[in-house]
């Protein structure tokens, strides 16, 4: 798990580091109504998830909980069965988007010089979108074997091709919105014949045969994972409908604006959701053997790890977001520059929950108890559309007004049903994770306002400047993390577990 883990950050951060260095290049070049489009574009292919995932979001715990029991030829069943289904998905997918494509303006407002462009940015990565589900599938020996390091290093790969090709189209050619999705799925290329490579690497056994095809398993997955796609569909509208609502309500160039403020929110939730990933093989494990006691320990020790890992780089991010937002968008005005900001802090509050309880969430798949989350979800994004709309059609609320009805529904529902459910499905009491939770929440609170105050003390003007004292701030704030998170004894067992990673076993004393 401690290489997992260790793997999964060194490898986000360099994927972070790239998109950081890309974005203000790609956004200074297109605009913001273009660059609007790119989080568009991504949010109609979450729609295709909302299909495929009912399939695909169990898949490998099916697959790994088989495997855990030895039953290897059920585990190639799923696996064989799985596969046949996504190329069933993909027709699906390629009729609906040839509708789409066709009427584009009949559905969304863009103007008439990028029609040609935003239709080949949205076939690029429909194509991408179909290739990925192969991909998803083909990994889970990984996550079988509890290597998924292998697929941190394979995916800073594809992140380097993405980013290299990128910046070659940009600099040779005239600026396109549709270079970010031809990039993409050229790294997602290399994803797929390395997935296939790492099946083979890791020799678990598990082998593809149309014969093996079973349609009640496909039946079972689906009874489980119709769940996961109402959570799904939930998450894309709390998540993705908000660009489209400020395309229709307002403007093509507010729904860029609120893209950009969302840029670096939804890099901070992907790393919460990377290190928290890392966890679930272990948990999975556990629960296959029913050692219920020990997996509530993984489980407590879990939440301690990410809030650790999370905290403090969260609260830089609060405390220095303005001069953050300065240094990395210049081309923006001061005025403009606020106002990102202040929607960023918006969205940024939930996030913070989130840190502070995510291993939580993966019960629900570990345990295969996925009902009650996704009528909860469903009720809340629903909700919260309807809420969006409401105050957009009659209250002239803003992108705002979007932000903060998403931002406390959001953080409801984690307060008062997710902490709660996770002790429901261990079937522990239901308060069992909210002394952790509460606990993690009020350390953030500590460490942000340690570096507000820190900031009273500092002026920054320039890139060497920030990158100092961030890294000042990240040295104090895990210092203070590390002693107000961990017990001794667990202090103890995580640097055991680190120098088991950065040291042969026989030299660890």
């Amino acid at each position: 798990m401690a290489l997992n883990l260790i793997s999964s950050i060194v490898v986000f951060t360099i994927q972070m580091l790239i998109n950081f260095f890309l974005t203000p290049f790609i956004l200074k070049v297109l605009g913001d109504e273009a660059y609007g489009f790119l989080g568009l574009a991504n949010s109609l292919v979450s729609y295709g998830y909302i299909l495929t995932i009912i399939i695909n979001s169990v898949a490998g715990r099916f697959v790994a909980y088989e495997y855990h029991k030895g039953n290897l030829l059920q585990a190639s069943k799923y696996y064989s069965s799985v596969l046949l289904v996504n190329f069933i998905f993909c027709l699906i997918i390629c009729a609906f988007s040839a509708v789409f494509l066709l009427n584009l303006k009949e559905f969304i407002n863009v103007s008439d010089a990028l029609v040609g462009d935003v239709k080949l940015t949205m076939l690029f990565y429909f194509v991408n979108f179909c290739l990925g589900l192969f991909n998803a599938v083909l990994t889970v020996s990984a996550f079988v074997k509890n290597k998924l390091y292998m697929i941190s290093v394979r995916n800073a790969i594809s992140t380097a091709i993405f980013a290299g090709l990128l910046v070659v189209l940009f600099s040779v050619f005239k600026p396109m919105i549709f270079y970010t999705a031809i990039s993409a799925l050229a790294a997602s290329v290399f994803v797929f014949v390395s997935a296939i490579y790492i099946t083979k690497k890791l020799n678990t056994g598990l082998v593809f045969k149309a014969r093996l095809f079973r349609l009640r398993l496909i039946k079972k997955l689906v009874s489980s994972g119709a769940w996961n796609s109402f959570n799904m569909l939930s998450h894309t509208l709390i998540n993705g409908v908000d660009l489209l609502l400020a395309n229709i309500f307002i403007s093509a160039a507010s729904m860029g604006v609120l893209s950009v403020s969302k840029a670096a929110i939804m890099i901070a939730e992907s790393f919460i959701g990377t290190v928290g990933a890392s966890f679930v093989p272990k948990f999975i494990e556990l629960y296959s053997k029913q050692n219920i006691s020990a997996l509530v320990a993984e489980v407590e020790f879990a939440l301690k790890t990410l809030a650790f890992i999370s905290i403090t780089p969260v609260a830089i991010f609060a405390s220095l977001g303005v001069e953050f937002y300065l240094l990395w968008l210049p081309f923006k005005s001061s005025e403009q520059i606020s106002f990102i900001y202040e929607l960023s802090m918006v969205a940024l509050a939930p996030v913070i929950l989130i840190a502070s309880m995510q291993p939580l969430l993966s019960l629900n798949t570990v345990t295969n108890k996925l009902k009650r989350p996704a009528v909860a979800n469903m009720i809340m994004s629903v909700g919260v559309v309807l809420a969006q709309i409401y105050w957009l059609k009659f209250h002239d609320g803003g992108l705002f007004s979007i932000a903060i009805i998403a931002s406390i529904a959001y953080a409801l529902r984690i307060i008062c049903f997710d902490v709660m459910n996770a002790g429901l499905n261990l079937e522990q009491r239901l308060g069992i994770f909210y002394p952790i939770f509460v606990r993690n929440v009020a350390i953030f609170g500590v460490v942000l306002g340690l570096m507000f105050w820190l900031k009273t003390f500092i002026q920054i003007s320039n890139w060497w400047g920030f990158g100092l004292y961030s890294l000042i701030f990240l040295a104090v704030g895990y210092f203070l993390s590390l002693f107000l998170v961990f017990s001794k004894s667990q202090r103890v067992m995580l640097k055991g577990k680190i120098l088991g990673i950065i040291r042969p076993k026989s030299e660890v004393g």
